[in-house]
């Protein structure tokens, strides 16, 4: 049997008992009703009480088997669904590490080899192929954390400072200013992936070449980080809408998971990414991410 037909005969077989178990329930309502009404009208019903009994007593047998049916069925299936889904994040993390592997070992060996080609013009194809590789890395987060939304995440100190400081040599013609300093308690993959998402959107999406990065609250238990930057922006009529999936800014720019994936990832670590009202007034585009401070 293939799985579609599996599929379907799943489905009629769950139709099927719903039918009955409704259908049997209510006859047993009506009979209910019936001999409510026989009571209240001062018939006695002594001369079907044997015939009532049986049927109660076969009916009732069959209503419960079904409803044990069901519900063994329902455990069943549960423990089916569990047991795949367990299967399929084996295989996510399997393929994930594999992969994140291999994109690590071409993006250090693009790197070297910018690093040993002193020529600006063939470096071009090797630049757009580091880049490439980033980009790689930040969808393959992405596509992790839309299927996983309820997966674990850890809360570690990091420094925020230093932690922007690594990622930002990944963006060679961004200038990264990052102003104050600061340790919050969130998920290390989570936090870079948020920055890696705010600084290539800041890049690819809006052209910038400078991005401001504003660290506040470091002595208290709410970390505040501001990252704006010196692109295009947004139109103010479509900054409400950002951080909701497939909410475009412009025909250059992506899908918008990936600012969706890092409101997301933010809630999850105890924290927010909002976007202030005058995001999109001015030039650039203007981001606040507030997480849980480690003091």
């Amino acid at each position: 049997m293939t799985a579609a037909a599996s599929h379907r005969v799943s489905y009629l077989v769950a139709i099927a008992w719903v039918a009955l178990t409704v259908s049997l329930a209510s006859w047993w309502l009506a009979v209910g009703l019936k001999l409510t009404r026989q009571v209240s009208n001062g018939v006695s019903p002594a001369e079907t009480g044997d015939s009532l009994r049986r049927m109660f007593i076969w009916e009732g047998a069959v209503f419960i088997g079904l409803l044990l049916a069901g519900g063994i069925a329902m455990v069943l299936a549960i423990r089916r669904e569990h047991q795949r889904r367990q299967a399929l994040e084996t295989f996510f993390m399997a393929f994930t590490h594999d992969l994140k592997t291999a994109i690590a070992s071409v993006q250090l060996q693009a790197e070297g080899l910018l690093e040993d080609w002193p020529d600006r013009a063939p470096r071009a194809p090797l630049e757009r192929l580091a880049g490439d590789t980033v980009r790689l890395q930040i969808q393959l987060e992405n596509s992790l954390f839309v299927a996983q939304p309820d997966g674990r995440l850890l809360a570690e100190r990091i420094d925020v400072d230093a932690a922007i400081a690594r990622l930002a040599r990944d963006w060679a013609d961004l200038a990264v200013r990052v102003t104050g300093r600061a340790a919050v308690l969130a998920d290390a993959r989570g936090f870079d992936t948020i920055v890696r998402n705010l600084l290539q959107n800041a890049v690819v999406h809006g052209g910038a070449r400078h991005v401001e990065i504003t660290i506040a609250g470091g002595d208290t238990d709410r970390v505040r980080i501001r990252v704006s930057d010196d692109g295009r922006g947004v139109s103010p009529s479509l900054v409400p809408r950002l951080g909701q999936p497939f909410t475009r800014s412009g025909p250059s720019s992506g899908s918008g998971v990936g600012l969706f994936v890092c409101r997301q990832v933010a809630a999850r670590m105890g924290g927010a990414l909002r976007f202030p009202r005058d995001a999109g007034t001015g030039q650039g585009l203007t981001v606040d991410l507030e997480l849980p401070g480690a003091r």
